[in-house]
């Protein structure tokens, strides 16, 4: 083999430093990509030790960090270098909890991160001589015999196992869509390899696997996959599933299944940040059904980006003015709506409610005047801003996922109109904002129960009413209107990237505010 440019996710151990070590005897530039600089400057010093030969160099990775990722490609990058082989070897198997941007830990990290990191790369790849990508895989992946893709915006659960097996066949499937959409008018090869039971560091048993000398050392697994990479006779495998003597194995069918290959690489573009599920055209809601725009704040987008950073780190962060006062003043009143909700914030160390009170910069929001010139049009010349609530909805929350309406009779006096805005501050698409019924489906959904504190109603909907509902869209800067009368509910976050929004409850003058039920007891704000 030519001296090549090599790149091996989790490379400090196992079969990863072994692999390194080879590539680097060949004379081959190899990049140890993982996330303790500490253990990949001792894998640097033991492959220097071992061999005059090649370069190593180490590269910062957390592949349950989407950012990470990001960081990683960027580095590289910089060094203006080709890529001719592309190692994803790192893993996990029975860690518990989620990435950074809320996935599941063993899936995100063993399939997400990996493709990822692969898509981001696929342009040097392209560019590069002989290049080929290899996934470390496992027979595991032959196990699954359905995805559980609902689990995968969760915590780990009990059962571990299942999202390991789905983290292998979703490499497997990741493989083959590669294969035939993505790298089939180039010469990238790409190709999936199980080493068996490997004295690694994945767990303790495998850890203990080397005094008992049962399984593979990663030292044999190493020379076996050097062998894949670089003999001749093996130059020509493409889109294989290959054991760890390297010989071709059985795909079940749900690992063959390309319509399924081709929704996950679609769902995991939209999971990753690097699409969306918003319609490439404008939505337009009608107000038939209780909901209408959208409009803008014509806001540019640096304006847009500083009113996120400041809300994500000055405002949400910091307790309102005067907590401690409106404690009090909530227990007196035996407000407990507004004293739970206070302390639901507290424990969160977010604080969401009536932020315009204390904060300029939401303030100046809710006094846009494209958003006001709109409000008049439906409320007369003085609307009333009775209350205002930031919502952020993080990867895999589902902030209120009962179907309900906004009405508040226990909060106010209808003696007039009333209106709730709806302002996306960061993209909201189909698959992080929320979902709405049209109107005529209301009638089809009974009442099942009533929030004690608010008065708000929740709706028993069916299923096959729910497949009729729509998701609203809309671009950073872009606000809706609904009423009352809108069924709606929150979506679980699949986006793979924070929502922030506003949402300002309005209504005519006339209308009298009987309770806060929020985190301030302040007049409401008459808007002339």
């Amino acid at each position: 083999m030519q001296k090549q440019v090599c790149l091996i996710t989790g490379g400090s151990s196992g079969i990863g430093l072994m692999t390194a070590l080879e590539l680097a005897k060949q004379g081959n530039h190899v990049f140890i990509a993982c996330r303790s600089q500490l253990k990949a400057n001792q894998a640097i010093d033991y492959i220097k030790t071992q061999t005059n030969q090649g370069k190593v160099e180490f590269l910062p990775l957390d592949l349950a960090s989407l950012k990470s990722i990001h960081s990683c490609v960027d580095l590289f990058d910089q060094r203006q270098l080709p890529l001719n082989v592309l190692i994803n070897n790192a893993g996990i198997f029975n860690q518990s909890g989620t990435t950074k941007e809320g996935f599941e830990l063993i899936w995100g990290t063993n399939y997400l991160g990996h493709f990822l990191l692969t898509y981001l790369l696929l342009d040097k790849l392209k560019t590069s001589e002989s290049s080929q990508i290899l996934f470390i895989a496992s027979d595991l992946a032959l196990w699954s015999k359905n995805l559980a893709w609902k689990l995968w915006v969760k915590k780990t659960p009990l059962n571990f196992l299942k999202l390991y097996a789905d983290s292998k066949v979703c490499l497997l499937l990741l493989m083959r869509d590669l294969l035939q959409n993505v790298l089939s008018q180039t010469s990238v090869r790409v190709n999936a390899l199980h080493p068996g039971f490997v004295q690694s560091n994945i767990t303790i048993w495998h850890r203990l696997s080397r005094f008992f000398k049962i399984g593979n050392s990663p030292q044999k697994i190493s020379l076996n996959l050097i062998k894949f990479l670089t003999y001749p006779e093996y130059c020509l495998i493409n889109g294989q599933f290959l054991n760890r003597n390297l010989q071709p194995m059985p795909l079940t069918d749900l690992a063959q299944n390309d319509h399924l290959g081709r929704q996950l690489w679609e769902q995991s573009l939209f999971w990753t940040g690097l699409s969306n599920l918003s319609s490439k055209a404008p939505i337009t809601y009608h107000q038939e059904d209780g909901i209408w725009g959208p409009y803008s704040l014509n806001l540019t987008e640096i304006e847009i980006q500083e009113i996120q950073n400041h809300i994500f780190t000055t405002v949400l962060p910091h307790s309102p003015s005067h907590l401690i006062f409106n404690s009090y003043q909530f227990l007196k009143k035996a407000d407990f709506g507004s004293l739970m909700l206070l302390l639901i914030q507290g424990y969160k160390r977010q604080f969401n409610m009536e932020r315009h009170l204390d904060s300029p910069v939401v303030l100046k929001l809710c006094q846009n005047p494209n958003l006001l010139q709109k409000v008049k049009e439906y409320l007369g010349e003085s609307p009333l801003l009775w209350r205002s609530e930031l919502w952020v909805n993080y990867p895999a929350q589902q902030l209120i996922p009962l179907w309900h309406q906004d009405r508040y009779p226990q909060l106010l006096t209808k003696t007039g109109k009333t209106l709730h805005v709806y302002m996306a501050l960061t993209e909201v698409n189909a698959g992080n904002g929320f979902q709405y019924l049209p109107n005529k489906y209301n009638s089809l959904c009974p009442v099942k129960m009533n929030d004690p504190f608010s008065g708000n109603p929740f709706f028993d909907v069916k299923a096959e009413i729910e497949k009729a509902a729509l998701p609203v869209s809309l671009k950073p800067g872009e606000f809706i209107f609904f009423t009352d009368d809108l069924i709606h509910r929150s979506i679980c976050n699949i986006s793979g990237q924070v929502r922030l929004s506003l949402t300002l409850r309005l209504a005519e003058s006339t209308v009298k505010v009987c309770g806060s039920y929020s985190s301030h007891l302040q007049s409401p704000i008459l808007f002339l």
